[in-house]
């Protein structure tokens, strides 16, 4: 668990700025296996600090409910080692479904990501991700797109719990969390 959630929130800002820094065509055009990694990388990490902030009961209820849309599609083949590579006979590109998934899944799913791509546009910048983790590897591609990414980190780096109600659970013998709210935090002057 960590301890206060500022410094954590503040790497997320740095880690958003690193994947919009290094997201252009001329870093792509110019070294693009370096800029890959630069973006994935940060893009990897900002999961990270997610999941970490919300099992540490460091962010609001609103994070918690915080939706994200996707684009789901079913694998035709059995993916594995050898057939991971979004190529077009694995997929079910054809039959695409829409769906809205909790931030906190998608942040698990690019934690333990066995399948991972980026989408680039006509730009030949990243627009989006593609994923499925090891877990339902064999059950579903989400894409999703990397401006809804953006605003969910957004969202987490500007979220402050203002007001917690937490009950004694004698069965866990410890606390749990019933209201976390989000508001803004007043800062006494002096």
């Amino acid at each position: 668990m960590v301890y206060d959630s500022w410094e954590w929130k503040r790497e997320l800002r740095e880690k958003k700025k690193e994947i919009l820094r290094y997201n252009t065509k001329e870093n792509f055009d110019h070294h693009f296996d370096s800029t890959y990694f630069k973006v994935e990388r940060a893009l990897l990490y900002s999961a990270t600090i997610i999941r970490i902030l919300i099992e540490s009961q460091k962010l609001s209820d609103d994070i918690d409910q915080y939706k994200i849309n996707v684009s789901k599609n079913e694998p035709i083949k059995h993916i594995d080692r050898l057939h991971r590579w979004l190529d077009e006979d694995e997929y079910n590109w054809d039959n695409t479904a829409h769906e809205k998934v909790y931030g906190k899944n998608v942040c698990n799913w690019l934690i333990h990501s066995y399948v991972f791509r980026f989408q680039f546009d006509d730009n030949c910048v990243v627009s989006g991700f593609f994923v499925s983790s090891d877990y339902d590897r064999n059950k579903a591609l989400y894409t999703i797109s990397l401006a809804d990414w953006i605003n969910f980190v957004d969202s987490v780096i500007t979220d402050d719990v203002v007001e917690l109600v937490a009950t004694f659970d004698d069965k866990r013998s410890d606390y749990i969390y019933r209201i976390k709210k989000r508001g803004k935090r007043r800062v006494l002057k002096p």
